[in-house]
């Protein structure tokens, strides 16, 4: 492995993310449309995540009121999204799903070599992105079972008393092209590929990035505002 400023894999990411990290803020949102990496810390002490620009004037930089408290330690992966100056946007998702998106050094990571292209195996488990999200992968024939299940407001102790959580649900048999997996399951029943603006049917597409599950969705998967976009991992 190679020291994240240098890896080659990463320069063309980190170049033309930097333009849109211009703001010098940092978020967690998923798009796949655009590249992310991996990376792991390397310690060997705690590496505390760094301010962004609206948080305090002069950040992300390497001054003590730029640090937070906040940190990650030796060995943790992360996704690697914009570059600013000598900090890149990462995120953590943790062992239950819940994600911690912030700038650290570059310097403080190692990229992690491109992973073998996954099989269907690869795929199973049950994934959390949090408490309100779950995802269930298992094996079947030469594709995959998936089931999801997702909610909006059950955290909210006064929604739950008004009955106003809403709720979402998939379960679609389908088969991933590697990396990637995509499906729309309408009227017509279950078509391979993604289709974001076609809100009479749930459209759900995934990228495996061993630890890590990227999921996109689109906004007809269940209740209002429920929805199944976020950074998976098994748990």
């Amino acid at each position: 492995m190679t020291p994240l400023r240098a890896g080659a894999a990463l320069a063309a990411l980190l170049l033309s993310a930097a333009a849109r990290a211009g703001e010098g803020d940092c978020f967690d949102a998923v798009d796949l449309d655009k590249p992310v990496a991996l990376a792991t810390v390397a310690g060997p002490e705690r590496v505390p995540f760094v301010k962004s620009a609206s948080a305090a004037a002069g950040c992300p930089g390497t001054a003590a009121a730029c640090r937070e408290k906040a940190y990650l330690v030796a060995g943790n992966a992360v996704l690697v999204g914009p570059a600013r100056g000598d900090f890149v946007c990462a995120t953590y998702v943790g062992a239950k799903g819940a994600t911690r998106s912030g700038w650290l050094p570059r310097a403080a990571l190692t990229e992690m070599p491109p992973a073998a292209a996954p099989g269907p195996d690869d795929w199973a488990g049950a994934w959390s992105g949090g408490p309100e999200h779950r995802i269930r992968i298992s094996r079947k024939g030469a594709g995959l079972a998936l089931a999801g299940d997702a909610t909006y407001g059950a955290l909210d102790p006064d929604r739950v008393k008004r009955g106003a959580v809403n709720m979402g649900s998939f379960a679609v048999d389908a088969k991933p092209e590697g990396a990637a997996l995509a499906f729309t399951d309408g009227e017509k029943g279950v078509v391979p590929r993604y289709s974001p603006d076609d809100y009479t049917a749930c459209s759900i597409r995934m990228r495996l990035l061993p630890p890590f599950l990227l999921v996109e969705s689109n906004s007809a998967c269940g209740g209002m505002n429920v929805s199944f976009t976020g950074l998976y991992r098994r748990g």
